[in-house]
């Protein structure tokens, strides 16, 4: 089939570090490079070091404005200035989250606009305030109506687009690669032990619930630790808060984020995988959790549900004292780390395979070009 030249925009960048979307494109990016196509990632010159090229990928560092409100709107907007005045061919621009959308009328000027949803910012309550959550829901209505296609990444978001506006809307999951992981040499360095803790990994930003494991594991009587795997994303104050409420306990470490080698093996030798957030498009680092045959406790949130339900153990979202008594549960019936665990590894390699998923968006973009 005809390759094609495609530009993704809206994303930190690569090479991904944290955050859900910036590990889609990482794994999209370079597999369709492998692929034979020419493709572009738009990054911040702040989140990422590589310039030129990277696997077999164009990396295009720009600018952002440094402010929280500003970053994703600053460089985005410089991204399609950027591709506006490229000479080059670019087949398609495949807009990473909704709110950089806002900008897809000026971008579909140079090429055909594929946009994926990783969820609905403005329900990320207290994160941004009332003029920017109005914004999220104005970005929104532009992703459906100004799209070429439109894909989202779980069938609670796909079904929430077409109820309300109508449109259709492709579902194309997240996904996690299952990796054999049999040592502990890098963990040990932290002085962590195979099944010796409990582990969270995710940006620490109060709709991750945090602050509610942090709570039921000090009512949780356990010689595990509690390992935070995570950083601020505009959230210090918020981190410590959580600080705060752990200091005494020398069992709740906070590690910050961690990448490679060390963080595939905090997922494969943890005892259980705590999944709180309250809020979530589609949860890539339960998948990831799923993928080393873990055993999970995950809130019961329609997105979380949709990836776990069956092989983890869900709790009453936003409920601390639920949270314990689940958490007490899974500690004393070890025999479901393996059954559970080994039902979600296989649910990840049948639902949620990369190859499937870049073939699956593919398709996508050739139908484009009919």
């Amino acid at each position: 089939m005809e390759k094609m030249i495609i530009a993704f925009i809206g994303q930190r960048g690569i090479p991904p570090t944290y955050g859900g979307v910036e590990k889609h494109v990482g794994e999209m990016a370079t597999r369709l490079a492998a692929k034979g196509h020419e493709v572009r990632v738009y990054c911040r010159s702040r989140y990422t070091n590589v310039s030129g090229g990277y696997k077999g990928i164009t990396v295009v560092r720009l600018p952002a404005i440094n402010q929280k409100h500003l970053e994703m709107i600053s460089h985005t907007l410089f991204s399609v200035i950027h591709l506006l005045l490229s000479g080059k061919r670019i087949d398609i621009i495949h807009v990473q989250s909704v709110d950089p959308a806002i900008f897809i009328p000026l971008a579909k000027i140079r090429a055909k606009v594929v946009a994926t949803s990783h969820g609905r910012a403005y329900l990320q309550s207290g994160k941004w305030g009332k003029l920017a959550n109005t914004f999220s829901k104005t970005a929104e209505k532009v992703f459906m109506h100004f799209s070429d296609r439109r894909i989202t990444i779980s069938k609670t978001l796909k079904d929430y687009y077409e109820s309300k506006y109508h449109r259709e809307v492709a579902y194309v999951p997240n996904g996690a690669d299952s990796p054999a992981i049999n040592d502990s040499q890098e963990i040990e360095k932290l002085n962590l032990r195979k099944d010796g803790y409990i582990l969270y990994v995710g940006r620490l930003v109060p709709n991750k619930g945090c602050h509610l494991l942090i709570d039921a594991y000090k009512s949780t009587k356990t010689n595990k630790k509690l390992v935070i795997v995570g950083g601020s994303s505009y959230s210090s104050e918020y981190i410590k808060k959580l600080k705060q409420s752990a200091r005494g306990n020398d069992n709740i470490r906070f590690l910050d984020y961690q990448y490679g080698r060390v963080l595939q093996e905090l997922f494969a030798n943890c005892s259980l995988f705590v999944f709180p957030s309250k809020v979530e498009g589609m949860p890539l680092t339960l998948l990831e959790a799923m993928s080393f045959a873990r055993l999970i406790v995950f809130s019961d949130i329609p997105a979380n549900t949709e990836v776990a339900d069956g092989v983890g153990i869900p709790f009453r979202c936003g409920d601390i004292d639920d949270l314990s008594q689940k958490l007490k549960y899974a500690l004393e019936n070890v025999s479901f780390c393996y059954e559970f665990g080994e039902k979600a590894r296989e649910r990840v390699k049948r639902e949620y395979n990369w190859d499937k998923i870049v073939s699956e968006t593919e398709e996508i973009y050739y139908s484009l070009r009919t």
